[in-house]
């Protein structure tokens, strides 16, 4: 025993300077790790080149992971050496070693099947052993490990580097912050990271669904509504008309609106319609009311237009198009933000409307302090509706989204509404402090004034529709305006709701705690019962029915979408969950304590359940089986493949750089990854327009004339004041020697008011190409009957 302690004791205990070579060999195992990868990758053809941007980021992102690793195993190796000499030491070297081997099992993974391994998926021994071939990656585990060791060897003069391990702790912990914000894809992140990752999501997340019903949503398409009590539905199916204002809440209109006075028209249509006083929007995010109203859609992470993967669902945009309904929807901002142009062409909407098909004649809003518009204002957007072509031989869904009472409020004629607002505020019964916060906001309150004139002219103006009088519309808001406080976390959902119209039997006040997701099923069942439509048996409505007895329906369940990562509130029949807390609402949607019976316990329940569901339905499909879905697989789907070479060329969410890129290879002569590129663009931003162009140039450098042709009209058809298309266009007239054709494009450019100097220069062009095709086929037809007569001669 004493010979025991002689030997530790002789032993030299090991410093920071042997600890400091580990950690550069293993950064040095992790850069020819990253290098195997992109070899093979490049070897099977997936990759132009290993050597790219997507090989340094990582290394970046392994040199982040490198030094977490690293600042964890400090305190550990100087603990374990203070304890016994060579042993942290001897921890270190093979902790580190584990993780080498981990990341070239883990990258095998990943060059067998094109993607990186999840923890719900995790089984190590399988990922080598199970049909793979072992041999490279065992032969490059053994020869990195080697050169671990080596490494360990070579590189302790560089001790120097860093003397202590304090400022050691603080410059790697400080690396790996640095690559935290980075953009990571498959192709450029640490495996390992990933999965420990993954794992740790995985375990500490307490809402996991463990139900054993496959699609937990489903159930059988409802009965009739009670929605149709209310309408004279006419023998031809209606029109519907959904308007969703940004920011309308309760707080401006009704009984106990707070700021009355600042809707005016909206308080006198309420009184001509079916109101509920009593109706919450699902979400306190503007892009996200668009699915719950349309689709009565569960959320997933952060907002369902923001799902990366695609879900099968039915909406009253696809529900009603399989019924022979036209529809569009109308905004004056950027589709493109938050999904929206990308779930809106999953639903096959005939026509889109934002900001990139306004053209000139048209006012942008006010640039804000940072130099950006948000769009066009409310007026323009109805403005540019009303000059479109309306396909009147078939019932129309038209929805709208406006922004003009969202912040930062930049309307038109501001001075002019600011004052109506101090009229208001001279007229007005409101208490001191109410009017203290209105002037303090007066550009919020500006806007509400105007988007209530917007609305008022808009609808006198669709009026002239061939097809009014058989018309139902719907108003509500997307969220209560959240620039301006609230009493209580419900305060943010309150919303007004008014269904109106010529075939409105009778208007009515309606006490309903009803919310979006009730729209959609009350309005097709309301169609159904009368016209018998094509609906799926099968349906997975959040909501039900806008009309029930009393205030509170025994059952009600409303989920609620405070903002993105945060599915934090909740409704149980006249519960509201809050986080942890559970209030009591009365009759006026005020919440106070509940009561000592109150089913609390159940509230919080349900709430945990629909979290779990939540996730489940969205992350792994199963919202709706595709037997019952509407239009579920609509765009393009890739290979793995073809993901490992597009994350390659593109890392990160700068889409008008990926358009770049394509551009570059498609100049290069490398038209399928240029098509392949730009296809994945569009399958993110369908609506990107100079994308959709590239696409039609291609075919026609291609020499897919007809192509390139039937693409180009659909993007001219798109955007009508979209200079580029339609010189991408006649281009391929002109290459095509179709010139002839161009005719009738020359008046569309005419009547569109397209004009430069590159259009005009190809107008010309295909004219004199026009004139030298006549000159020759008259040319050809002279000799013709010359030849005739002269055989006619002999």
């Amino acid at each position: 025993m004493q010979g025991n302690n002689n030997i530790s004791s002789n032993l030299k205990r090991k410093k920071l300077k042997d600890f400091i070579p580990l950690v550069i060999a293993f950064f040095g195992c992790m850069v020819l790790l990253s290098l195997y990868q992109n070899l093979r990758l490049y070897f099977d053809g997936v990759l132009d080149s290993f050597l790219n941007k997507s090989f340094l980021l990582l290394i970046m992102h392994h040199t982040g992971f490198g030094a977490l690793m690293a600042f964890i195993l400090a305190f550990l190796f100087n603990y374990l050496e203070n304890k016994k000499a060579n042993l942290g030491y001897n921890v270190s070297k093979i902790v580190l070693g584990i993780l080498i081997v981990i990341e070239g099992a883990l990258i095998e993974h990943y060059i067998q099947n094109y993607e990186v391994l999840d923890y719900n998926m995790f089984r190590f021994v399988e990922i080598v052993w199970e049909g793979y071939s072992i041999l490279p990656i065992v032969i490059v585990l053994v020869a990195t490990i080697l050169l671990f060791l080596w490494f360990g060897k070579v590189t302790e003069s560089l001790y120097n580097v860093v003397s202590r391990t304090f400022p050691l702790t603080i410059i790697l912990f400080s690396m790996f912050l640095a690559t935290l914000n980075s953009e990571k894809k498959p192709i450029n992140e640490n495996k390992t990271q990933h999965y420990l990752e993954s794992a740790v999501n995985n375990i500490f997340d307490f809402n996991k669904y463990e139900g054993d019903a496959e699609y937990p949503l489903i159930k059988e398409k409802g009965g009739k509504g009670r929605l149709d009590n209310y309408f004279n539905l006419a023998e031809t199916k209606p029109n519907i008309v959904v308007l969703i204002v940004d920011g309308l809440g309760s707080d401006f209109i009704g009984k106990n609106a707070k700021y009355k006075g600042f809707t005016p028209f909206l308080e006198s249509l309420s009184n001509q319609s079916l109101y509920w006083k009593n109706h919450v929007s699902n979400t306190g995010e503007g892009f996200a009311a668009l699915p719950s109203i349309m689709g009565s859609l569960p959320f997933g992470k952060n907002g369902f237009t923001n799902l990366e993967n695609k879900v099968n669902r039915q909406t009253m945009f696809s529900v009603l198009k399989e019924n022979g309904y036209r529809t569009s929807f109308s905004y004056g901002g950027n589709s493109a933000l938050n999904g929206l142009d990308r779930f809106l062409d999953e639903e096959r909407v005939d026509e889109i409307l934002d900001k990139k098909g306004f053209g000139d004649g048209y006012r942008l809003q006010d640039e804000d302090a940072a130099g950006i518009s948000l769009g066009y204002p409310d007026t323009e957007l109805f403005s540019k509706w009303q000059s479109l072509d309306k396909f009147t031989s078939m019932p129309r869904l038209d929805v709208f989204m406006t922004l003009s009472t969202k912040n930062p409020f930049l309307i038109p004629d501001q001075k002019e509404y600011e004052e109506k607002v101090d009229r208001i505020l001279m007229a007005s019964k409101m208490n001191k402090r109410t009017k203290k916060l209105v002037n303090r906001n007066k550009e919020v309150f500006a806007s509400l004034l105007y988007a209530d004139q917007a609305i008022e002219d808009f609808l006198k103006d669709y009026r002239r529709q061939a097809n009014y009088n058989n018309t139902v519309f719907i108003i509500t808001g997307s969220h209560n305006l959240k620039d301006l406080p609230q009493d209580d976390n419900l305060g943010r959902y309150k919303v007004p709701l008014m269904a109106f119209g010529p075939l409105l039997k009778y208007p009515k006040k309606i006490n309903a705690l009803v919310s979006h997701a009730d729209i959609a099923p009350s309005l097709i069942s309301m169609l159904d019962g009368k016209y018998k439509m094509k609906v799926p048996n099968k349906v997975a409505w959040l909501g039900d029915d806008l009309i029930h007895e009393g205030i509170f329906k025994k059952t009600k369940q409303i989920p609620l979408f405070r903002n993105k990562k945060n599915v934090h509130d909740y409704i149980h029949e006249n519960l509201f969950v809050s986080g942890s807390r559970v209030y009591h609402i009365n009759n006026d949607l005020v919440l106070d304590k509940p009561g000592d019976n109150a089913p609390v316990t159940q509230a919080k329940d349900n709430f945990r359940y629909f979290k779990a569901v939540n996730k489940y339905v969205t992350a792994n499909n199963k919202i709706l089986p595709r037997s019952e879905a509407l239009y579920a697989k609509g765009s393009k789907e890739f290979t793995k493949a073809e993901m490992v070479w597009v994350q390659s060329v593109f890392n990160g969410n700068d889409f008008d750089k990926a358009y770049k890129t394509a551009r570059n290879l498609a100049i290069d002569n490398d038209w399928d990854r240029a098509l392949l590129l730009a296809n994945y663009i569009l399958s993110k931003i369908p609506r990107h327009a100079d994308t959709e162009v590239l696409i039609g140039r291609i075919h026609s450098w291609k020499k897919d004339y007809k192509t390139s042709i039937v693409l180009l009209s659909e993007v001219i058809r798109k955007y009508p004041t979209y200079t580029d298309a339609y010189s991408a266009l006649l281009d391929t007239y002109y290459w095509a020697d179709k010139s002839e054709q161009a005719d009738q494009l020359f008046k569309t450019i005419e009547q569109k008011g397209i004009s430069s100097r590159e259009i005009n220069e190809k107008i010309t062009r295909a004219k004199e190409q026009i004139r030298k095709n006549a000159l020759k086929k008259a040319t050809e037809h002279v000799k013709k009957e010359t030849n005739i007569v002269a055989l006619d001669i002999k």
